[in-house]
């Protein structure tokens, strides 16, 4: 090979090689580039999202803050150089009335009252060319309702660089009070926030007004209590005043004596204003009536246009030049006495309320300082009166200090033990009293100065007669008393007399009730056999002239109880211890009550019996309902009897009275019956006396229904006038004066209908009573699944039952063998663990000596023959109850009839009432005979009793209290609806 072949070879390898490095190199920097355009590609990536990040975190911060704008409740606006707005939030469109919209462009200073804006204009541009970057002012603005609105506005000067500034954002964040940009700042935009501080102003001058307003008051009322006299103080007042408000005149008028006429008395008058005082004196109220009218119906005459005002007024306003006028009355102890007046002349004065309110404030301090002057006149007169009477009085007054020395004496007495203090060198009631009464003196000084007053009284020989003293001490000061000594010998003489009268009264009163207490228990059980044996006796005998003799006995029997009832209440209305309970009651559901108590008597004699009752009656008034029932009863009863033909007519009606809340009830009873003649008209009310020829035989009676109706009258406040004509009747008109009428509300008045719509919660009732059937007779009205009832006979018997069980409630017989009612209820009252219990008395004593002592002992009492309203309504007071509704109630009495323990027993209930209470019911019910009907209840009751049945258990309650009552006519109906009773029970088994 050739040395040229050789180099070429070693050229074409190098060449090669060189390539294959270029090669190399060229693709390390391919894969470089990729790489770099790889993270370009990456980079650029990131880029954009950081952007859109960016971007939207820009979007949401103006929302925010957009939000923000919109969300607070104070005005933002942007403005121009010229003063023209770009921008306002929500807020400022709603408080101006206008829309964006309408805002934008308008000039801000369109908004400022035209005598604010040169010196808001003025104020502004001199901080814009200062460099204040901030400032605030407090200026009205109108808004497009043409309000007035007061706002602190906070205006800021900026340009973009004032986001970087940090003194602006000091200011912002409250750590400095002004900014004052550099020279080189250039405002292009003014940002407006204008806070509303129309509230917050209107207090401040309300605040600031009403100080002035007190100080006006103050120096009336300092001025009212200076040493100047009344006529210089009330000028003085009427000065201040007037020139407060400024008006053209101000005035006080009083009232004459009579009230019927005015007179302008004080006067205070402006520049220029004409003085009326001369002129307006004696005003009859006759010539001007809206006056007065206004002044009492509306309590001011005001009119800021007296146009307005009626004739009668303007006719004496206009010829003073009056062009408007508020007038306030004076007034004393709720009466108007005068007035105070101001007169605007120059102009129509639109008064504002607090103007009103400050007039009425210094109407009444006027009224307050006439009241206080006219005290202090009636007390200088007072003074002399009472200086008069003290000389006059037959007293001696001494005025004392702690020591006794007489520091003054007054004595009008021709004799007196005190008589040497008139004497120079006497000054001390240790020179003139004995040793023990100077003594009680200096003690009873002490104990007065103490206590403020304090009486002695003391017995002194005075001329060798013991004469008796009265002594009252009244402190005067820490050292010093007034004592004024009266000598009560011939009073003290008169007490003794009168007291030795009055022992002697009371011993007879007392002999007396404790008869008649006697008779009204002994009486009526003798009566029970002497009635019964009589009507059995006259139901078996054949002998005509013996049933004739057993009919007058009856007769006679029924009137001897009817007349120891009628003693009784005639008693207690001579003796005036009848005592009167008003509560509302229904008038006309008493009134139609009698057509049902006299149904038999009413049908035996075909007599017809109509009530009306007027319109004008309310429903509801103040009356007590047994004094009205027994004056009825009486009247219709009379009616009754002495009608043998045509009718009885009552009837009611209600006459107006002065009062709005009360009438005048007139009720009458007319008859068709034999009348009365007019001679002996006035004598049919007078005890035990019926008209001449009146067959007692015939007619019965005791004589003493009408005098008891008078009685009654007079404690209700009534009368009572007779119109009869012989053979055509009579007619008895009452006239209830002045009673009250009762508002009973819807609940109310249902509430009572529903009385007995409650049931007891589980309790104990104690009954003591010595005899069994008046507990039984309790227990059957009280009769509630709740309670359990414990039973004592005696007093004694009543405390051992209470040591082992407590009760919830007492009722307590008085009249008992052994301990008695009162010593039993006197042990549980000392019993601290016991007298917390009620104890109700439970008797048939019916005088007033012994209600006082039995209301002083009981919680409550309830008179023989009890009902059942009355037990309710003590349980109700007493007792824990749970009132039901009508559906409840419904359930209750439902559950009574049918309950389970009855039901099952029917069949062994209706045998035994067939097999032997129908045989003895069939012996007794047409004899009447009263202790065979009582055996007969007592007998069925504790068959009830053992077999749970209320419907024989409830028979025989109404069956006893018709035996208590001695109402033959009530008890033949009672028995002889036994067998409906059978059938009733005997329906529960189909």
């Amino acid at each position: 090979m050739s040395k040229e072949t050789d180099l070429l070879l070693k050229k074409i390898e190098r060449e090669r090689l060189a390539r294959k490095q270029a090669e190399k190199l060229l693709e390390e920097k391919s894969l470089e580039l990729y790489e770099s355009n790889q993270q370009l590609k990456s980079l650029n990536n990131n880029l954009e999202h950081l952007v859109e990040e960016r971007t939207q975190k820009l979007f949401d911060t103006e929302q925010e803050y957009y939000a923000l704008v919109e969300s607070i409740t104070d005005i933002i606006c942007k403005v121009n150089l010229r003063g023209e707005i770009v921008f306002v939030n929500q807020i400022a469109s709603t408080i101006m009335g206008q829309s964006k919209e309408e805002l934008l462009g308008q000039r801000v200073l369109n908004f400022i009252p035209r005598d604010y804006r040169s010196k808001i204009f003025k104020y502004f541009a001199r901080q814009f060319l200062r460099n204040k970057c901030i400032s605030y002012f407090d200026l009205p603005i109108i808004t497009g309702q043409k309000n007035i609105l007061w706002v602190r506005v906070n205006v800021q000067f900026t340009e973009d660089r004032c986001k970087n500034c940090d003194l602006k954002r000091c200011f912002l964040a409250g750590l400095t009070d002004d900014v004052i940009s550099s020279n080189n700042c250039e405002f292009n935009e003014i940002i407006i926030v204008a806070h509303n501080i129309t509230e917050r102003r209107r207090n401040e001058l309300e605040i600031a007004r009403n100080l002035k307003q007190q100080e006006i008051l103050t120096e009336i009322s300092v001025n009212y209590n200076s040493i100047s006299d009344f006529e210089s103080n009330t000028n003085e007042a009427v000065r201040i005043i007037g020139q407060h408000t400024g008006v053209s005149r101000v005035y006080l008028f009083e009232d004459s004596a009579d009230g019927l006429s005015t007179s302008n008395t004080y006067e205070w008058c402006n520049d220029g204003i004409e003085s009326q005082i001369h002129e307006l004196q004696e005003i009859p109220y006759s010539e001007i009536p809206s006056w007065k009218k206004l002044l009492k119906e509306e309590g001011i005459v005001y009119s800021d246009k007296i146009e307005q005002l009626p004739e009668d007024i303007r006719l004496i306003l206009e010829p003073q030049g009056i062009k408007s006028i508020i007038v306030l009355p004076l007034i004393e102890s709720g009466n108007i006495f005068g007035f105070i007046g101001f007169d605007e002349c120059d102009s129509n004065h639109q008064w504002t309320k607090s103007e009103i309110e400050l007039l009425r404030t210094v109407s009444s301090t006027i009224s307050t300082a006439f009241l206080r002057h006219r005290i202090q006149t009636d007390l200088v007169i007072s003074e002399k009166e009472n200086r008069g009477i003290i000389d006059s009085i037959p007293d001696e007054i001494l005025r004392l200090n702690r020591e006794g020395t007489v520091i003054s004496y007054k004595s009008r007495c021709d004799v007196s033990i005190f008589e040497k203090l008139n004497q120079p060198e006497v000054n001390s009631i240790i020179d003139v009293l004995s040793e023990d009464l100077s003594n009680s003196f200096i003690s009873s000084i002490e104990e007065c100065i103490v206590k403020g007053n304090f009486e002695f009284n003391f017995s002194s020989f005075h001329h060798d007669t013991m004469q008796y003293f009265e002594a009252r001490f009244v402190k005067l000061n820490s050292t010093e008393v007034l004592v004024i000594v009266r000598n009560v010998s011939e009073i003290k003489e008169n007490e003794k007399q009168l007291q030795i009268a009055k022992n002697k009264a009371e011993q007879a009163s007392k002999a007396k009730s404790e008869f008649l207490a006697n008779v009204s228990h002994e009486i009526r059980t003798p009566m029970n056999a002497i009635l019964g044996f009589s009507e059995w006796l006259h139901s078996n005998v054949e002998n005509p002239q013996h049933k004739n003799y057993l009919h007058t006995i009856m007769t006679s029997g029924r009137n001897l109880l009817a007349l120891i009832n009628d003693i009784l209440d005639l008693s207690k209305i001579e003796s005036g211890k009848m005592n009167i309970e008003l509560e509302p009651m229904q008038c006309k559901v008493v009134i139609n009550q009698m057509k049902q108590v006299f149904k038999q008597k009413l049908e035996a004699k075909n007599l017809a019996f109509n009530i009306s009752v007027d319109s004008s009656v309310p429903m509801y008034i103040y009356m007590d309902e047994v004094r009205f029932y027994q004056i009825l009863f009486n009247l219709v009863g009379n009616a009754i009897k002495f009608t043998s033909k045509g009718f009885i007519h009552v009837s009611v009606s209600a006459a107006k009275t002065s009062d709005p809340n009360a009438i005048n009830l007139i009720l009458s009873v007319e008859d068709t019956g034999i009348g009365i003649k007019e001679d002996q008209q006035a004598d049919v009310f007078k005890a035990f006396t019926q008209q001449s020829g009146q067959s007692n035989r015939y007619y019965e009676g005791t004589g003493l229904g009408l005098t008891i109706v008078g009685g009654l009258l007079k404690k209700l406040n009534g009368e009572i006038s007779l119109k009869s004509e012989v053979g055509r009747g009579s007619k008895f008109t009452i006239k209830f004066k002045d009673v009250k009428i009762a508002e009973v509300s819807a609940e109310e008045d249902q509430k009572a209908k529903e009385l007995n719509d409650f049931v007891l919660e589980p309790c104990k009732i104690l009954i003591v009573d010595d005899l069994k059937f008046n507990i039984l007779v309790l227990k059957r009205i009280i009769e509630f699944d709740n309670v359990t009832f414990l039973e004592a006979e005696s007093g004694e018997q009543a405390i051992e039952i209470m040591e082992t069980e407590q009760p919830d409630i007492v009722f307590m017989d008085i009249r008992m063998p052994g301990m008695n009612g009162y010593d039993a209820t006197e042990v549980i009252r000392n019993n601290p663990e016991w007298n917390h219990i009620p104890v109700v008395a439970f008797t048939a004593s019916i005088m007033n000596d012994e209600l006082e002592r039995i209301h002083k002992l009981f919680d409550e009492y309830l008179q023989k023959p009890v009902f059942r309203k009355d037990v309710f309504a003590v349980l109700k007071r007493f007792m824990k109850i749970k009132y039901l509704n009508a559906e409840d109630a419904q359930i209750i009495e439902d559950e009574v009839k049918l309950s389970g323990e009855c039901i099952a027993a029917l069949p062994e209930i209706i045998e035994g009432l067939e097999s032997k209470f129908i045989t003895d019911w069939k012996k007794i019910k047409n004899d009447l005979i009263i202790y065979e009907i009582e055996d007969f209840s007592k007998n069925l009751s504790d068959f009830a009793f053992k077999k749970s049945c209320i419907i024989l258990d409830n028979y025989c309650k109404d069956l006893d209290l018709a035996i208590q009552s001695f109402d033959i006519e009530l008890i033949e109906k009672q028995i002889g609806g036994f067998d409906k009773v059978v059938i009733e029970l005997k329906t529960y088994l189909q």
